[in-house]
Formats: structure tokens, C-alpha cells, sequence
């Protein structure tokens, strides 16, 4: 009802007179993303850094909280400050990484804005993803942006691995390792982020950093890095080989079914131990689809070379 609000700021009530919880007409408008009483209150001198209400927050905070993206560039051309912290010691980036609006986020940093940021206890945006985002996101979208990997906040000098590792986050865990995260940084207790890991007794996150450190090993080794590059291309040519090799096993004319088996589990720990050893984390999620591609072949291979031909033969006679 914008003509009645306007009738009753003419009328002599004051758009900077705040309610009982301390709240401005302006901080109404801007949760509610209704834009031409923002413009019309700023025009009557309202404060657009005023602070208020339980959170002591400017009505760009409340904007932001609600995800209203044009509110939010209305403010910041009105000149809103991005930079002050509300009650809880966060700015207006670490609320749009704290609610998971992307598109505010981008917003902020193409205005400006620190993707380093820190809030009252030092904590960079990703440090908050990382310790209470759920899911990848906002935390690829953060990274896109090359944020400090390595920074530590003022308290327990956590790394944003730190802080991921210790909330069991573990789709921030895999993006912080795959960045390039690192795995030697301790905090003020001494904890690298594996030993977080150990006492969270997460044996998932375990096993990723222990992979990721062997990982970043072989890239300091010439012959390994090599191997690293062919990975795809060994790990289908390996299952292309094992799956034949079990053919092979028990196709064989003995019919001493225990050298079949001790054979068989043989090609087992063998292809087991090749996958712990040469296959690292990353290319792990591709190894059914070498399984199912090397049965496709030799199912392929068996119908064109032993039964295709036979087939043949039957419709001539």
C-alpha cells in the first residue's frame, strides 16, 4: 500500500522512527523486497546502514536473509554498506554463504566484496560453508572464485579442511582436497586435519586423506605421474584383461575346482591391490563403467567370433 504509506510519512511520521524492537520502516521494506517504498523512504532521509532488531542488522542483512537479490543491488546503489557485521559478527557475504544464495553471493564479489572476508572470529566464507553448508554447494561456487585455501580463523586456528572435516562435512572435504587444500596446516591444538578426522572416527574421511596424501606423493615421483596421466586408460585395459582372465580360469580343462578357485581369488587380490595402488580417489567412480564397458566387449567378442558363425552355418543348411 504504497499511497498510504506515503500519505502517512506527509502526514509527519518520522520513516526513521523505529518500533519497539528497535526495527526501521526501512528494514520492513527491505525484508518484504518492496522497492519503491525503499526508494521513497531513503528519499524522506532514512538510514540505509541502520542498525536493529535481535540481530542488530541493516535492512541489507534482512535483505540478504531472505535471498531478495534486487533489494539487494536497490541498497547497495543507495549506498548500503556490505561490510558492516550484525550481531552475530557476520557481513553481508557471510550471510549469502550462510543462507546458499549463490546469486547474491556473485553479486557481492562483483561489487567488490572480499571473497577473504573475514567475520568477527575470523572466519573466511568458505570456513563457514565448510563448517555448516549440507551438500557441494555453496562451496563449488566458492571456489570458483580462488578464496584462500590455507587461511586460519583468529580462534582455533582451523584451516577451512579443519572446520570441514570436524562438522563431517564430506562433499567440502572432497572439494577442499581436490582444490588443493592443505593437509600439514595445525591448529592451536596441534591437529592436523587428518588427526580431526582419526577423532571423529569418520573412517570415510580417513580414507580420503590418506588417498589424497598418497596421491600428491606419486606426483613428486616422474614414473607415477606418468601412470597418473594413462589412469583411465590402464584402469579399462586392466578390466579388460581380469575379465578375460576369469574366463580363462574356468574354462581351463582341469577339473580340480580348487586350483580354479585359488586362481580365481588370486586375480581377485590382484586386481584389488592394482586398484589401491594406481587408482586414485577421483578416477575410482569410473571403475563399474570399465567393468560394464569390458563385459560389453567380450559378450560383443564372443557372439561375433563363437556364435554369430555358428548361427551362419545352421541357415545355409
Amino acid at each position: 500500500m504504497l499511497e498510504r504509506c506515503k500519505e502517512l510519512v506527509e502526514a509527519g511520521y518520522d520513516v526513521r522512527q523505529a518500533d519497539k524492537e528497535n526495527v526501521t520502516l526501512l528494514h520492513w521494506a527491505a525484508i518484504n523486497n518492496r522497492q519503491e517504498l525503499v526508494k521513497y523512504y531513503i528519499s524522506k532521509g532514512a538510514i540505509v546502514d541502520q542498525l536493529g532488531g535481535d540481530l542488530n542488522s541493516t535492512p541489507l542483512h534482512w535483505a540478504i536473509r531472505q535471498g531478495h537479490l534486487p533489494m539487494v543491488i536497490l541498497l547497495l546503489k543507495c549506498g548500503a554498506d556490505p561490510s558492516l557485521i550484525d550481531g552475530e559478527g557476520f557481513s553481508s557475504i557471510h550471510l549469502a554463504v550462510l543462507f546458499q544464495h549463490m546469486p547474491i553471493i556473485a553479486y557481492l564479489i562483483a561489487k567488490g566484496q572480499n571473497i577473504d572476508t573475514t567475520d568477527f572470529n575470523g572466519q573466511t566464507p568458505l570456513m563457514l560453508t565448510a563448517q555448516k553448508a549440507i551438500g557441494p554447494e555453496p562451496m563449488r561456487f566458492l571456489l570458483k572464485f580462488n578464496p584462500s585455501l590455507n587461511a586460519v580463523d583468529n580462534v582455533q586456528k582451523n584451516t577451512a579442511l579443519h572446520w570441514a572435516i570436524a562438522s563431517r562435512n564430506t562433499s567440502a572435504v572432497d572439494l577442499l582436497l581436490e582444490a588443493g587444500a592443505s593437509l600439514d596446516i595445525k591448529n592451536v591444538k596441534g591437529e592436523t586435519p587428518l588427526d580431526i578426522a582419526y577423532q571423529s572416527q569418520n573412517h570415510f574421511m580417513v580414507y580420503m586423506i590418506q588417498e589424497e596424501e598418497r596421491m600428491r606423493n606419486r606426483r613428486n615421483n616422474r614414473l607415477l605421474k606418468i601412470v597418473e596421466k594413462y589412469e583411465l586408460f590402464l584402469m579399462l585395459t586392466s578390466s579388460l584383461i581380469f575379465m578375460w582372465a576369469i574366463g580363462y580360469v574356468v574354462d581351463l580343462s582341469s577339473d580340480s575346482w580348487l586350483l580354479k578357485g585359488g586362481l580365481l581369488l588370486s586375480l581377485l587380490f590382484g586386481i584389488s591391490l592394482f586398484v589401491r595402488q594406481l587408482v586414485g580417489l577421483k578416477n575410482l567412480r569410473y571403475l563399474p563403467t570399465a567393468f560394464l564397458l569390458s563385459s560389453f566387449f567380450w559378450m560383443s567378442t564372443t557372439w561375433f567370433f563363437w556364435f554369430l558363425p555358428d548361427i551362419l552355418y545352421t541357415q545355409e543348411i
